[in-house]
């Protein structure tokens, strides 16, 4: 599509399919501004994307990040706050599970 058309015609229709793109759901705009800001800490980016894999406890992904339980656990609870993960118990571990939504934004294929 040309950008800013001169001829009467073709303007009024590239004006119409502009106001179509107009159109911003400010709460979807919103919620990605959360999303991005609780992905934006390192390592509860390198968290979401161990769970891409699978569930994981605390401690796999202590073991795995190399950090302290309770930093890890810190991260947890945030992103877990903002319902970037969600949690479900097995045996006595507490498993964590990410978003379908989060998932969906850091696939990489």
């Amino acid at each position: 599509m040309k950008c800013c058309p001169t001829d009467s015609n073709i303007k009024e229709d590239w004006e119409h399919d502009l106001e179509s793109d107009i159109n911003i759901d400010e709460n979807e705009i919103n919620r990605l501004c959360e999303t991005f800001k609780v992905l934006s800490n390192p390592i509860r980016l390198k968290i979401a994307y161990h769970l891409l894999k699978q569930d994981y406890c605390v401690n796999a992904l202590v073991y795995m990040l190399n950090e302290k339980q309770n930093l890890v656990s810190h991260h947890l609870a945030i992103m877990k706050e903002s319902e970037a993960v969600v949690s479900y118990r097995s045996s006595r571990f507490t498993y964590y599970s990410l978003n379908q939504q989060i998932r969906q934004l850091l696939k990489t294929e």
